[in-house]
């Protein structure tokens, strides 16, 4: 469907394509994964026509039609109602409508005869045509995609200009949705979705019949959806023919193979040339010394590859200090914005004990936020009451808290203004448990990345300890690598933890509780379980469109996957002691050849001194002769030593 032949593409002095070949295939259903700014957009761009490759060419199938979603919404349209402007996402339909309002003015006119039957025969061929394509339901899809996203029938006629920028996103998106394209391309489909509607949207696209091509950082989605994981790192997209699980193990085995044969390449190419160094000056190994001269010129050099995020960084949290058994909360509470305002819960009956790892999930606008604020403190119940437990410290990051510092301070600074009274060995430890170390406290906050940024908020949250983590979204402007960070940071942190994300693996993987606020005011509810748990309790329930299958076989691949790494770990433990045997009996041998070399320089200066009687010039030219075969011997036996450790070096990688 698309071919990318030697293409070369680089933008503002970065090569984000460097002559890379690859195809995307009728049918398929692709991932492309990679660090922010690696080229994953611009690639989609140069697929949809939009820009052209500095070298080699793109080719695509023969009248394919392409539905792009983009992160910049298209200007012009601001005017437009949302369901017409989702209406007439599919241009050909709207040509369709187009020349069937000519055709029948055209009756309304009064010609009858031949003109009048040709007329008819054609407006029934398009009415045809129309209707095979969905066009006479293409208002009630549009309706009801856009209701799956979250607008209410309130909005249908309301200009897009009205909406903010994460609500005409959802329109850009129904809108790409509603074409029903050959080839569907989605820029980070799920920003400004929360987590119903990213359900929503991983059923609608499952139930998509076209080529699929997703950006995303979503790893439910991306594991739900694609078969197939495009990798775009060091200007090269990598092909791995599997979902995203499969994609992460495939890239560490083959990044750890790479990196072993690097480095075997390595001792291989080192230990040959201390050959040369040590036998150059020998005339009887001439030979056998510019064999290894060219052994090395033809020695290839395996290129390891560029990790997807330039490496994760690994985030450390401390043990929390202690607090009581009932960490927070809340009997009987309500909440509104001023004393006319509409309720966004009431009766709400929540309480937090230590160590619990909670997720408050709920559509946009429902009071997610809200309630994460009454627990932090923020602000106070309307009616109601909430209180803290004993030596209950709370830490809370809301979704602005690592964007709005002051792009001029360094990483150092923000510690500081965070915890003044702390000695600056101390802030600079804590920084460095969260990846900056040396000259990287001293980064300016306007050059960090979205990584950076989120790493350095949790170093100055920290700087407090608190016992409560509050967190509003933390894995937004993060890539996949450092969601998993974090993920697998607070996964293992000890202390008690309340969080609101949209991404639906990080929920699964941190949380063992659920709160979801219901939209409208419609109160708070609990589940004492994961967020697999509380989709089939849902289901059950009536209140999903579709149950979620529970899979049983997640255990069975984990202790499968246990046991393998186990195995792996016997193997390498085992092919290592052989290779630290190998290389002592290359130490020894080096030791013995050079302790003959030393015997041998020493009798051939007896046999060269003018004053050596006979007797013991004999006796040493027959030593030299015995050191002779004895140093063949032992030059053998040291490549056969090297030749064993070469080849346990091959087995490890």
């Amino acid at each position: 469907m698309i071919e990318f032949v030697h293409v070369s593409k680089a933008y503002g002095g970065q090569v984000l394509l460097r002559d890379e070949s690859f195809r995307l295939l009728a049918g398929e259903r692709a991932g492309f994964v990679g660090a922010n700014g690696s080229g994953k957009s611009t690639l989609f761009d140069m697929i949809a026509g939009e820009a052209e490759p500095d070298g080699g060419r793109i080719e695509r199938m023969k009248d394919i039609r392409i539905g792009y979603l983009r992160q910049q919404i298209p200007k012009g349209a601001d005017e437009t109602g949302l369901l017409e402007y989702v209406e007439k996402a599919a241009p050909d339909l709207e040509g369709l409508k187009a020349e069937m309002a000519r055709l029948e003015e055209r009756l309304g006119g009064g010609g009858g005869g031949e003109e009048e039957s040709a007329i008819l025969r054609r407006l029934g061929e398009l009415q045809s045509r129309f209707e095979d394509m969905g066009g006479y339901g293409a208002r009630a899809r549009a309706a009801a995609a856009l209701t799956g996203l979250g607008f209410g029938e309130e909005d249908w006629e309301r200009p897009m200009g009205s909406f903010s920028g994460g609500w005409k996103m959802r329109a850009e998106l129904t809108r790409a949705l509603m074409a029903e394209p050959d080839l569907l391309l989605l820029d980070e489909p799920s920003n400004y979705l929360d987590v119903p509607a990213v359900e929503w949207l991983k059923r609608r696209l499952g139930e998509f019949r076209g080529t699929l091509a997703m950006i995303s950082h979503d790893r439910y989605l991306l594991e739900s959806l694609c078969r197939v994981t495009m990798e775009v790192a060091g200007g090269r997209v990598t092909r791995y023919p599997g979902p995203y699980s499969w994609y992460a193990v495939e890239r560490e085995k083959r990044r750890e193979l790479a990196e072993a044969r690097a480095a075997n390449e390595a001792r291989r190419r080192e230990q040959i040339e201390r050959f040369v160094e040590r036998f150059r000056s020998k005339n009887t190994l001439a030979t056998r010394v510019q064999s290894k001269i060219k052994m090395l010129e033809r020695m290839e050099r395996t290129e390891v590859p560029v990790a997807a995020a330039g490496g994760r960084g690994r985030i450390r949290l401390a043990a929390p200090p202690h607090c009581g058994r009932e960490v927070w909360r809340c009997e009987g509470a309500g909440f509104r914005y001023g004393e006319d305002g509409a309720w966004v819960f009431r009766h709400a009956e929540v309480a937090i004990s230590r160590g619990d790892k909670v997720a408050v999930i709920g559509p946009n606008g429902a009071g997610k936020t809200t309630l994460l604020r009454m627990m932090a403190g923020q602000l106070a119940p309307v009616e109601g009451s909430c209180r803290w437990g004993h030596l209950v410290k709370p830490g809370y990051q809301s979704q602005e808290t690592a964007m709005g510092w002051d792009g001029t301070l360094d990483c150092l600074g923000v510690m500081k203004a965070a915890a003044p009274d702390l000695p600056e060995g101390e802030l600079r430890g804590i920084l460095g448990g969260f990846g900056f170390s040396g000259k990287d406290v001293e980064k300016r906050t306007g050059v960090l990345s979205g990584g950076e940024r989120i790493r350095l908020a949790f170093a100055r949250l920290l700087a407090r300890l608190p016992n409560l983590l509050l967190l509003d979204e933390p894995t937004t402007h993060l890539d996949v690598e450092s969601r998993e960070a974090l993920q697998e940071a607070l996964a293992g942190y000890e202390g008690t933890m309340a969080v609101v994300s949209h991404d639906v693996e990080f929920i699964r993987a941190t949380a063992g509780r659920i709160v979801e606020v219901l939209p409208h005011g419609g109160g708070v509810r609990v589940f004492e379980g994961g967020y697999d748990g509380f989709r089939e309790w849902q289901a059950r329930a009536g209140t999903a469109e579709t149950p979620e299958a529970a899979t049983g076989g997640g255990d069975a691949a984990a202790v499968a996957a246990k046991e393998e790494k186990a195995a792996r770990h016997q193997d390498r433990k085992r092919l290592k002691s052989e290779m630290r045997k190998a290389e002592k009996e290359m130490a020894r041998l080096e030791g013995e050849i050079a302790e003959l070399e030393e015997e041998q320089g020493r009798l051939n200066g007896v046999l060269a001194a003018a004053g050596t009687e006979s007797g013991e010039r004999a006796s040493a030219g027959r030593r030299l002769k015995e050191i002779a075969g004895e140093l063949e011997a032992k030059y053998a036996e040291w490549e056969r030593a090297g030749a064993e450790r070469d080849g346990l070096a091959e087995e490890l990688a």
